[in-house]
């Protein structure tokens, strides 16, 4: 079944990443990230590392280490999390890149543009915290 709408794995890492780190108490490690979200703990790692350079996150190594928020939730826009991964975000008029329409105007009748501007301001408007303000089910969060 093919998906209007969907993200990265990459991308779900770190939207779901971020959000178990600023709901934890305590750092959280990229194996407990992976074994949560279900996700390979070598991809996650990598995922995470991006966050730090980033400067979105922090990391610390030990037995009781793993990754930290540099910034409060409130002050981490959603864009920022979705830009250190795919760097900046553009919106294009034609879903499939077409420079010129060989049939002179969107067939779609610019609806592709109208979504990714809609979801760009979401992200722009909108935190980690609001993400964290959405989790339903306290049961999946680290209770170190």
């Amino acid at each position: 079944m093919t998906k209007i709408l969907a993200l990265s794995e990459a991308n779900a890492i770190a939207f779901h990443g971020m959000a178990l780190i600023a709901k934890s108490e305590l750092a959280i490690s990229a194996t407990d990230i992976a074994d949560i979200t279900n996700s390979s703990r070598h991809h996650t790692s990598k995922v995470m590392q991006r966050l730090v350079k980033a400067g979105l996150i922090g990391s610390t190594r030990g037995p009781s280490g793993g990754f930290f928020l540099k910034k409060d939730a409130s002050e981490i826009k959603i864009i920022d999390i979705l830009e250190a991964l795919e760097g900046k975000v553009e919106i294009n008029d034609c879903p499939v890149d077409n420079a010129i329409c060989p049939f002179g105007s969107c067939l779609m009748g610019g609806i592709c543009y109208e979504i990714g501007t809609t979801l760009i301001t979401y992200m722009r408007e909108h935190t980690l915290q609001d993400m964290v303000n959405n989790i339903s089910n306290e049961d999946v969060l680290l209770k170190k």
